[in-house]
């Protein structure tokens, strides 16, 4: 039996309960079961745990498990969209994501040419988790397209979870690591800009959910209080590019949201209420600057937040007097218009304000705008301060990074340096123009130094893929744009303007490497495609389930989707299993330090079968080639250990990194300077600022400079003693010489002289010896 039209469609339209159905708290329960209401928890959750777990996402570790799960149940998802998808829905979105899967193509094809090809598999596993995830929103699209609210709902709540729980560390700055003492709002993620975009989205949200035209008027009355919060959040991450973020996205939303006015009084509301916390926060100095002793941060936490508590429920009594007063229930068109001319006019104003402030400055217009872009774009210019000032500071130091990336793509223009391959090489690039990096803080520069021209056009081919999919499924193009507007294409404006904040992040920071920044947008980025025009589901069949059969195209679209999703699953799942399997072997080393004898060699060829399983686990993986060398320096085999080293070089040429570890191992380990001099000055003339093979290369020069200077001392040790001796045999010969001669006689006689006669001894002494004579003559 096919559903209700209305139903599918809008997602709004309300049924008779049938007779005989449960009423009072078990039917509301029921009810609330079978609505969104799991689907926006399950979402939800997923979001915080991936927060909290994967974080910044640089960890393989930390990483692997969060993107592993929502690879799989977004495979799962699009296996039970492809058999129980509605019949008559039309593929939508079929071109965006055939373009999402070139991009993980091309990133898992760089593995082959990337000077880290480590590096680059974990980012192949990360783009596809990523797209699985863009799959399974518009899977889900098709599957059950009444549901259109869960994954805005989930992403909403999630990031409100996620930011008040940051916020929460500013309250009990105790539960915090001693060494993070940064004022800046940087948890529970590590990185105050990922936890700005999550505010960024949450904002947009907010707009959309206060706005709805139908749905609980107590929940609707939520989105001043979470509008208030994320205010609050970004403020206090000091995050430039999140405020960029969110102006976009709201810009956007207002542009594509028939509400208006309703959006703009959310705003303001909030804007209100969370602007007066952050800027008494911004007075406290124990709240906004660096370096606070912990007895003082947690005096001025108990005050925020009790403010912060009065704060949000100030705000929710303000929503609910609003949703229930139904401010602009009694506004006619024609006044609606004129309001927003009005509002219109006044944000116009904002920018020809700032026009005239800077023309009336010292520098005057041009000489500020002038400025403004040195301090962008100029590498010796000084970081901006921790403090709330930053949030007006125009300079920054990702220009640095940007010129390093481009570097890197003149070297290797066609197809860059591999996935993730910037961390391994920027050394080669860096001058004196910023310090290390492991992103290029921006989405162009990332992907050119990188992918090359290969990745960046079948990223901007994905680009464009979506720009015309989201046109059509808000009604800017194709059937919808005559159709009635229902309250889903609300829903998808909110999306696409989340979608936007995450493309303001992404040009100037590294968000997409922060899974859970990523993840819920692409989340509703999927959705939107995959929803396409509305209008298609209503009628033809909908709701009806089409009969499987085993030779049916159904079957053969998901088998297709398990057996990628199978094999992507594998692909994550081998380099996580290797990295454990590495641990231990390190584990096992440690534990043969400290023994001796059968047990100590025992312990080593278990580490040493460990290492190997590592590497038979990951073949990439150089992490495991260490602990195999270590093992053999463990064993005493200093030349298997330098197979080893020189085993990471031939696999990483191009990587100064991997000829400074060979330069460190030829030092320390083997002592053997000549070596590691030739290997620090390798290193150094690919990356001339390189620390660690600077420091090899001085005490590498310094070993050979004293043993020069020791064997040189030795060589005139040993001639001196040489020369002594001589002087000292000839000396001992001499005075030998002159010893046997007796006194008045020549001790040299010429050949045919005939030597003295020794007068005779006297006969009268019968006792006495006979007298020596001489009786030697010449020949």
């Amino acid at each position: 039996m096919a559903a209700d039209p209305a139903t599918v469609a809008g997602g709004t339209a309300r049924v008779a309960a049938p007779p005989g159905a449960a009423t009072g708290l078990r039917g509301r329960l029921t009810a609330v079961a079978r609505g969104d209401t799991p689907w926006v928890v399950l979402i939800a959750a997923l979001l915080v745990w991936v927060a909290t777990k994967a974080k910044t996402g640089d960890n393989l570790a930390v990483t692997t498990p969060p993107l592993l799960a929502i690879t799989v149940i977004s495979g799962l998802i699009a296996v039970a969209s492809a058999l129980w998808a509605p019949r008559g829905s039309r593929n939508w979105g079929a071109g965006t994501l055939l373009a999402a899967l070139a991009v993980v193509v091309v990133t898992g094809l760089s593995i082959t040419w990337s000077v880290s090809p480590e590096s680059s598999w974990f980012e192949a596993n990360r783009t596809f988790a990523y797209v699985a995830v863009m799959v399974g929103g518009a899977a889900a699209a098709r599957l059950s397209p009444g549901r259109w609210q869960a994954p805005l709902g989930g992403v909403l709540l999630g990031s409100t979870l996620i930011c008040a729980l940051g916020l929460c560390y500013k309250v009990f700055p105790q539960d915090l690591p001693t060494e993070l003492v940064f004022a800046r709002l940087q948890d529970p993620l590590g990185y105050w800009n990922a936890v700005g975009a999550l505010a960024a989205f949450a904002l947009v949200l907010a707009l959309w959910l206060g706005t709805r035209r139908d749905g609980y008027r107590p929940l609707n009355a939520l989105a001043y209080p979470i509008a208030g919060l994320m205010v609050i959040t970004l403020l206090l991450t000091y995050s430039r590019g999140g405020l960029a973020a969110a102006a976009v996205g709201i810009a956007l939303w207002l542009a594509l949201s028939p509400r208006r006015l309703h959006s703009l009084l959310v705003l303001a509301v909030g804007l209100l209420g969370g602007g007066f916390v952050a800027i008494w926060a911004f007075a406290k100095a124990d709240l906004s600057t660096d370096k606070v002793v912990l007895v003082s941060r947690e005096a001025a936490g108990t005050e925020f937040g009790v403010l912060l508590v009065a704060a949000l429920v100030f705000l929710l009594v303000v929503g609910l007097v609003i949703e229930f007063a139904t401010v602009f229930a009694g506004v006619g068109t024609l006044e609606r218009r004129r309001l927003g001319t009005t509002i219109l006019v006044a944000v116009a104003l904002i920018p020809l304000a700032g026009f005239g402030l800077l023309a009336t400055s010292e520098r005057g217009l041009t000489g500020s705008i002038s400025h403004a872009y040195d301090q962008i774009t100029d590498p010796p210019v000084a970081l901006p301060a921790g403090d709330p000032s930053r949030l007006t500071a125009v300079q920054s130091t990702r220009s640095n990074y940007w010129r390093q990336a481009f570097r890197l793509f003149d070297q290797q223009q066609l197809r860059g340096v591999g996935a993730g391959g910037f961390s391994a090489v920027q050394s080669r690039a860096r001058r004196n123009d910023g310090a290390v990096a492991r992103h290029a803080h921006g989405w162009i520069p990332q992907t050119m130094a990188d992918m090359g021209l290969l990745g960046m056009l079948t990223q901007l081919a994905l680009a464009v893929a979506f720009l015309v999919a989201a046109a059509r499924a808000v009604g800017l193009r194709g059937p919808l744009r005559t159709g009635a507007r229902t309250p889903e294409r609300d829903g998808i404006a909110a999306a696409i303007g989340v979608v936007a904040a995450f493309a303001v992040t992404s040009v100037a920071d590294w968000n997409w490497f922060v899974p859970a920044v990523a993840l819920p947008m692409m989340l509703l980025a999927g959705w939107v495609v995959g929803r396409g025009a509305e209008a298609a589901f209503a009628g033809g069949g909908l709701g009806e389930r089409a009969k499987l059969r085993l030779l049916s195209p159904r079957v053969g679209v998901a088998t297709a989707a398990l057996l990628v999703t199978l094999i992507g699953a594998f692909s994550l799942l081998q380099p996580w299993r290797a990295d454990r399997a590495n641990d231990e072997a390190l584990n096992t080393l440690a534990d043969a330090a400290g023994q001796t004898g059968p047990r100590r060699t025992a312990l080593l060829a278990e580490a040493r079968r460990e290492a190997e399983h590592a590497t038979d686990l990951d073949p990439l993986s150089t992490n495991a080639i260490r602990t195999r060398a270590s093992e053999r320096v463990a064993s005493g085999d200093i030349d298997g250990a330098r197979a080893y080293y020189q085993q990471i070089v031939d696999r990483e040429p191009s990587a100064p990194g991997s000829w400074e570890l060979l330069a460190t191992f030829e030092l320390r380990t083997a002592e053997r300077p000549r070596a590691a001099l030739k290997a620090a000055g390798i290193a150094l003339k690919m990356a001339p600022t390189l620390r660690t093979a600077g420091e090899v290369a001085i005490l590498a020069t310094r070993q050979i400079a004293a043993k020069i200077q020791i064997r040189d001392q030795e060589r005139a040790a040993k001639k001196a003693a040489r020369n002594a001796k001589t002087a000292a045999g000839r000396k001992d010969t001499a005075v030998s010489t002159t010893a046997a001669a007796p006194s008045g006689t020549t001790a040299t006689q010429q050949p045919g002289a005939v030597a003295p006669t020794a007068p005779a001894a006297p006969t009268t002494a019968t006792s006495a010896a006979p007298a020596a004579t001489t009786s030697t003559t010449a020949p």
